[in-house]
């Protein structure tokens, strides 16, 4: 993909399009959290256990794995505009569906649409950072734009407490909705991001390009990665909303937790720069790793909403610094013809993990209680660290530096 060119009447500048996409970003993402932290509990008033929570959550992750190569290619063939307005569509889709259809199905069909739509604005988004930015300046726009998405989820479990607590799920659900309004025209604004020249591959073709993808320098080391920081993420996001209300936590000091995490992954987005030349890849993924079963580890000890809001901050710090770097690693070896289908492979290998986790770990729970599911997934994330020091290793550097080898452009 490439920016149409900087002049009157014909396109719009980098820095705005960078601008509107951030927002865009922001927005949606502070959707997702006005509802996303609050399904699990959700479920519990519709007489859900953990198990079948965790089936939820797993289940909804399917039809977005199915869907995230072909949202790809799409991106790449015909522009991210599309994609971006398809997303806001199915988020105001699923907001009614919740706030009208009050069942277990229901709601697993409406976060499945979630998941869908969340699909959409990643590849969508980070397609856009990585056309419009140079080498030199990707890696810190990726951290811009990871500074505005973690906004939205700071204001967004706020805001969705505060609603949830005086006005019930289904206010929050409806405003999640309505928050979409001012997301047709960002959408829309993307038009100005077009599509490399090149040969429209047909959807059902799509997958042809995962090799190609797959052979480049690096990426399985990437997707290894990311498959496990976001299997630890999805564990804390699917049940630590049952164990804060366990705690005793309210609704809106529940959304307060879900803030201080997303602020915490915004406030480490400043130490990416720094930490990659001090550091190295494998110091800075392992940092990430270390944080998460950290944070995932010291849960069952703790009780009261400084200590939980302050576990769960760990989980933010990590997660704030792997998914930055992932994004721009997974940049750096392909042809930018392919980086909507490249994004799009990652967001797969991470829907693998948001499918495989919860249904495990609440399996686990179910089992044996929400605390030795923490503590499992503290373990394997411990147990992975040599195997991440491995694969990251290399990787190189994520700045700078001679071009690698790239995947060839489809002919």
């Amino acid at each position: 993909m490439t920016a149409i060119s900087n002049e009157p009447g014909t396109g719009i500048p980098s820095r705005r399009l960078l601008l509107f996409n951030n927002v865009l970003s922001a927005i949606t993402n502070g959707a997702w959290y006005v509802v996303g932290p609050f399904i699990p509990l959700y479920l519990g008033t519709l007489g859900a256990s953990a198990a079948v929570v965790g089936l939820v959550i797993g289940a909804g992750g399917i039809v977005p794995l199915l869907i995230a190569v072909p949202s790809g290619a799409i991106v790449d063939a015909y522009g991210p505009a599309v994609v971006a307005a398809g997303s806001v569509t199915a988020y105001v889709i699923a907001g009614a569906a919740l706030a009208v259809f009050h069942s277990i199905w229901a709601v697993t069909l409406a976060y499945t649409l979630l998941g869908a739509a969340n699909i959409g604005f990643a590849v969508s988004a980070q397609g856009v950072v990585a056309s419009v930015s140079p080498p030199r300046d990707r890696l810190a726009n990726f951290g811009y734009y990871s500074v505005w998405s973690s906004g939205g989820a700071v204001v967004g479990p706020i805001v969705g407490g505060i609603v949830t607590g005086q006005f019930g799920y289904v206010a929050a659900f409806a405003l999640a909705g309505a928050l979409m309004a001012p997301c047709f025209a960002l959408a829309k604004a993307l038009r100005a991001v077009a599509p490399a020249p090149r040969p429209v591959v047909s959807l059902a073709k799509a997958y042809h390009l995962v090799g190609p993808i797959l052979r480049c320098p690096g990426v399985p080391a990437v997707l290894l990665i990311s498959f496990i920081v976001v299997a630890g993420q999805t564990l804390q996001q699917s049940f630590y909303p049952i164990y804060l209300s366990r705690a005793g936590l309210s609704r809106t000091l529940i959304g307060v937790v879900f803030a201080a995490i997303s602020l915490s992954s915004m406030l480490v987005r400043s130490l990416l720069a720094p930490g990659a030349e001090r550091l190295g890849t494998t110091g800075l993924v392992l940092a990430s790793a270390g944080l998460m079963a950290l944070s995932l580890g010291i849960t069952p000890l703790l009780r009261g909403f400084w200590l939980l809001a302050g576990a769960g901050a760990l989980m933010g710090a990590g997660t704030g610094l792997a998914f930055p770097l992932t994004m721009n690693l997974m940049t750096a070896p392909v042809s930018p013809e392919l980086h909507g289908v490249a994004f799009g492979v990652r967001q797969a290998v991470q829907r693998v993990a948001t499918v495989i986790s919860p249904i495990v770990f609440g399996a686990v729970i179910a089992a044996y209680g929400l605390g030795t599911g923490f503590v499992a997934g503290a373990l394997i994330l411990v147990a992975a660290l040599p195997i991440i020091a491995r694969v990251a290793g290399s990787l190189g550097r994520p700045g700078g530096g001679p071009e690698p080898d790239r995947a060839p452009p489809p002919g």
